[in-house]
């Protein structure tokens, strides 16, 4: 094999591991169905499709025992006007041991009023189509309800701003 094969499979590789990973672009993750019924924290069910925002929807998932959880709940609420003007929805998939676990750490966390929270149930991570390895866990939904990217990890607030920014751009 010459070098200008093995530079241009090198380069290949490179670049979409980029696109990929880096950029959050993954055209083989499935569309999110839209008859999901949520059970929110107040007793009542939502259906997904009532909670999305119009220009996309940050799903996290959160638990009760995750301290990095609690990280990932500040930063989002540095961005919370950014979200609002720009027309994306922020849902929270609550994991704990009990409902007034959950109910007294979304409370000591004060969330915002425009996020919804939810009980995460086993369930839904077919209906998301997504696995979940750990939390904090997000996936991005664009406006046509298809899910555009989904990892597990604490991102900061300027990535979650870039991400968001990329979730306008790629939608226009």
């Amino acid at each position: 094999m010459t070098y200008k094969k093995i530079f241009i499979i090198v380069f290949v590789i490179v670049a979409a591991f980029y696109v990929f990973k880096v950029k959050g672009f993954n055209p083989f993750v499935s569309k999110i169905k839209s008859n999901i019924v949520l059970y929110t924290l107040d007793g009542k069910t939502t259906p997904l499709d009532e909670c999305v925002g119009e220009n996309g929807t940050f799903i996290f998932i959160m638990g009760t025992w995750c301290p990095y959880c609690s990280k990932e709940v500040e930063q989002l609420k540095t961005l919370n006007d950014f979200f609002k003007s720009h027309k994306i929805n922020i849902l929270i998939g609550m994991k704990g041991q009990t409902y007034e676990e959950i109910q007294s750490w979304v409370f000591r966390h004060d969330f915002p009023w425009n996020w919804k929270a939810f009980y995460w149930y086993k369930d839904y991570e077919k209906d998301f189509h997504i696995k979940i390895k750990g939390v904090p866990y997000l996936a991005i939904r664009n406006k046509k309800g298809k899910t555009t990217f989904k990892k597990a990890g604490v991102f900061q607030s300027d990535h979650l701003s870039k991400l968001a920014l990329n979730l306008l751009k790629n939608d226009k």
